[in-house]
């Protein structure tokens, strides 16, 4: 990332920061523009990852979506399951924005299991906790309350809060399968 494109990128953050969302989807995509011409493919995917932050933001999924092609790839192919898992997340979103449930949960769970093998607990929470809202969504109940539990067991730190619904979803889910 060379310093156009740095600077662009700073500017793009501070205009999603200040709610100027409109303003950062263009440096975004300004920035974007920079980098593909530099070939920085994987930056430029990055870029594309919070541009779709921003154009959920806008309410426009469609235009999410379609920004975030390949992004999911081109960090595999850079063997960074971070930055995958998160372009896998912003898929769910966009998908899940426009109605396409079976795929946002698909993604969403691609997500979950590459934040699970780098052992990234709060991300993996944070989707687990969509994979839930998903679940519930389609009629999936029972599925919701086990990814629902899951999420809770990812963070060692509850507060009480987490540990009072934790020790709830437990009590339920051992009254559905008839657990002791």
């Amino acid at each position: 990332m060379d310093q156009q494109s740095t600077l662009l990128k700073d500017q793009a953050f501070e205009a999603y920061k200040n709610k100027n969302f409109k303003a950062a989807a263009e440096i975004f995509a300004d920035c974007i523009a920079v980098l593909d011409k530099e070939q920085d493919f994987i930056s430029a995917a990055e870029m594309r990852n919070n541009l779709s932050v921003v154009l959920l933001e806008l309410k426009q999924p469609e235009e999410a979506l379609s920004i975030l092609k390949d992004t999911d790839q081109i960090f595999a192919n850079a063997n960074d399951q971070n930055r995958q898992a998160m372009a896998l997340g912003n898929t769910g979103a966009a998908l899940q924005a426009l109605g396409r449930f079976a795929e946002a949960l698909s993604a969403y769970e691609g997500s979950a299991d590459l934040f699970k093998a780098i052992n990234e607990k709060e991300m993996r929470a944070i989707i687990l906790k969509k994979i839930s809202d998903l679940q519930m969504k389609t009629g999936k109940q029972f599925q919701a309350l086990a990814s629902l539990e899951a999420a809770y067991d990812q963070n060692e730190k509850k507060s009480v809060k987490e540990k009072v619904l934790k020790g709830f979803l437990g009590s339920l889910i051992n009254k559905i399968t008839h657990r002791s």
